[in-house]
């Protein structure tokens, strides 16, 4: 059993994808995120891949992909599921920790398997990430939504940047740029980000400007964007369409306005009438507690955990 750090090439690309699609089946939850999966095809110096092999195999028998560097590094890996309990998890663990001493591991699921090789390697838990989801059959209409005076809402498909005359003199992707890395300045994968980043996110096939929801204060001599809720649809062919509550982000210096729940309930509201949704899903820190407050009052119920791991 070796585990060494490789480039990426379109053939290794397609086994890690098959040995995740695999592992999902087994585990019932995805090891790797969708960052990570895309970066398998987008060459990026912060990206490093670890690949791991074992006797008798011609493939990888497990992968590990380090993002970063310093404090804020993360790393995800998987193991296939034919080549478990030989060590193989904790061979790659230590290959990013050896890499990167400060790298937070993600563990999808919270699996007790995670918990087991955590526990083995002295590791403290972090971080927590919740998944909640609202199924709509089963949970009441959503409260009715009123902006608080001054806010007007829309969507990015309403903005002059992006063709729309809602709110002339609005720059929605540099509003949209400045109110997401001041509400997430703490984030270690959403603050932070450069107007190349954003544009890349939002050139994704996914994304609908009609889906990505504002909220704009028109109380001064411009106006302002003090949120915006950003949603995602996922639609697999044969199975029920799922939306998600990608990304809510309030300006701090409009925090206390109730924005954060007006524009969660605009979004879903979305993805469950126009869209079609049977379900919503989305993700919260799990120390986060007035924004679970919120989405439980919205009818979001835990559904899994997430969590990261790191050296004491």
């Amino acid at each position: 059993m070796t585990v060494d750090e490789r480039s990426m090439d379109a053939a290794t690309a397609d086994r890690v994808e098959a040995m995740a699609a695999e592992a999902e089946t087994l585990d019932g939850v995805a090891p790797l995120g969708e960052q990570p999966l895309r970066a398998l095809r987008a060459p990026s110096a912060r990206v490093r891949h670890f690949l791991a092999s074992a006797p008798g195999t011609d493939g990888p028998a497990g992968y590990a992909q380090l993002t970063g560097s310093g404090p804020g590094s993360s790393a995800e890996l998987v193991v296939h599921p034919g080549h478990r309990r030989r060590g193989l998890g904790t061979a790659l663990v230590r290959a990013v920790l050896e890499a990167e001493p400060d790298v937070a591991v993600w563990a999808h699921g919270d699996l007790p398997a995670a918990r087991g090789l955590a526990d083995g390697m002295g590791l403290a838990r972090t971080r927590e990430l919740l998944m909640m989801r609202r199924r709509a059959a089963d949970v009441p209409a959503l409260p009715d939504q009123r902006p608080a005076e001054g806010i007007e809402t829309g969507t990015l498909a309403d903005a002059a940047s992006e063709g729309g005359q809602r709110w002339p003199g609005l720059d929605a992707r540099a509003e949209f740029l400045r109110v997401n890395n001041a509400a997430f300045s703490w984030h270690p994968e959403q603050g932070g980000w450069s107007r190349d980043q954003l544009d890349e996110r939002l050139a994704v096939d996914w994304v609908d400007p009609a889906g990505v929801f504002l909220a704009v204060d028109v109380t001064g001599p411009r106006s302002r964007l003090a949120g915006f809720h950003w949603t995602k649809t996922v639609a697999e062919p044969g199975e029920p369409v799922e939306g998600e509550v990608y990304v809510v982000a309030v300006d701090p210096a409009e925090q206390g306005r109730g924005l954060g729940g007006l524009l969660t309930a605009l979004g879903v509201a979305h993805l469950e009438d126009t869209v079609g949704a049977e379900s919503v899903v989305l993700y919260v820190e799990g120390d986060n507690s007035p924004a679970i407050s919120t989405y439980e009052r919205l009818g979001f119920t835990v559904e899994h955990r997430d969590v990261t791991y790191a050296s004491r």
